[in-house]
């Protein structure tokens, strides 16, 4: 395959990476940081709601193409919907690249990597795949899905791992407006939270959640909260109303990414279910705790040397899985506040702890 690369008019591939999911975009970024330390003039396809993140890590003259997504959501007009959609293929297409790579191999990347114009598509086994790809790969989902990122650019990288921790840019507005928001940050032992997960049957419990925090208070940690959206605040109000002396900080949608990346390289550790915040601590070098209960972390965990993924004492039903459990997901329920609490402590190292 490398061979009919290298002879093809244009040699530089478009990384195909609009994931919309922000622990996919965190577990891929690694490997797209990888190919464009050979080939820097690669364009980069990214959905338009992670550019202001993809501008904090990518060298900053990366070509990026943003994918419209927000603004093609139903409910939009349709004649700005397909005037967005008509710019972005416009973009996509007037790169002259011959080579596009689908990281994602979802339906519609798989329709964009067919609307690109290049003669050559390499994209992941799907259904129907061959009405989109013309070399397609039979990527191990079974291993852990960073690995499957590396898999499909495999073509144009060298066979070492990238590093997991990502090279965040932070500037002073972003240490500044973090100074504001929690005015002794720099002084005391700081813990980011964040309660929230994509779907249902990866939360924990919100007594348990009031339950850690009132320990982590106990021992010393001012706890601050962290998350996006509706039902993030939602989840961060009703625990708040559970803990019985409530100190802690609520950055739930106030923190911009630049100000989010600070908060994480300064905190002790992170404590959250499997989620995208969870994997953006995790890449900053934090310590991380992450709560596991369906989720299978042998996929899902959170990559680095400082990432600990804790499940309960019980396990559930061979016939069990993420989106039906007869046994009301106890692999979740029976992972206590004590527990992660005694994991905490033996898990820091020796000085963190010996500082509060």
């Amino acid at each position: 395959m490398i061979n009919r690369i290298q002879n093809s008019a244009e040699k530089t591939p478009i990384l195909l990476f609009p994931t919309h999911y922000l622990g996919n975009f965190v577990l891929g970024l690694p490997w797209v940081l990888k190919v464009l330390s050979v080939r820097p003039e690669a364009p980069v396809v990214l959905d338009a709601c992670f550019g202001p993140l993809a501008r904090l890590i990518l060298p900053e003259h990366s070509r990026l193409i943003l994918y419209p997504r927000q603004e093609m959501a139903a409910g939009k007009p349709l004649s700005s919907r397909l005037s967005h959609y008509w710019r972005f293929l416009t973009s996509l297409r007037g790169t002259g690249s011959q080579v596009i790579v689908d990281l994602e191999g979802e339906r519609f990347t798989g329709i964009l990597a067919r609307l690109s114009g290049c003669p050559i598509r390499i994209g992941p086994m799907m259904k129907r795949a061959g009405r989109f790809y013309t070399e397609i790969r039979d990527l191990n989902y079974r291993n852990h899905r960073f690995k499957a990122f590396g898999e499909i650019v495999s073509d144009f990288v060298d066979g070492e791992l990238p590093a997991t921790q990502l090279p965040f840019r932070v500037d002073q507005a972003a240490i500044d407006a973090l100074r504001m928001l929690v005015p002794e940050w720099q002084t005391i032992s700081l813990v980011a939270i964040h309660p929230g997960a994509s779907v249902p049957y990866k939360l924990w419990s919100q007594a348990y959640f009031a339950g850690l925090v009132s320990q982590l208070q106990d021992s010393g940690y001012q706890v601050v909260w962290v998350g996006a959206g509706e039902m993030d605040a939602q989840i961060i109000r009703a625990i708040k109303q559970q803990i019985r002396t409530d100190e802690t900080v609520n950055l739930c949608n106030r923190l911009s990414f630049s100000e989010l990346m600070v908060l994480y390289q300064h905190c002790r550790f992170f404590v959250g279910s499997d989620s995208g915040p969870m994997h953006l601590a995790a890449a900053t070098g934090a310590p991380v705790f992450a709560l596991f209960g369906p989720s299978d972390e042998a996929i899902w965990a959170p990559l680095g040397e400082h990432s600990h993924p804790l499940r309960g004492t019980l396990c559930c039903a061979d016939d069990c899985d993420a989106f039906h459990c007869r046994l009301d997901y106890r692999c979740m329920a029976s992972l206590q506040p004590e527990a992660v609490m005694e994991a905490i402590n033996d898990r820091l190292p020796p000085s963190s702890v010996e500082t509060q």
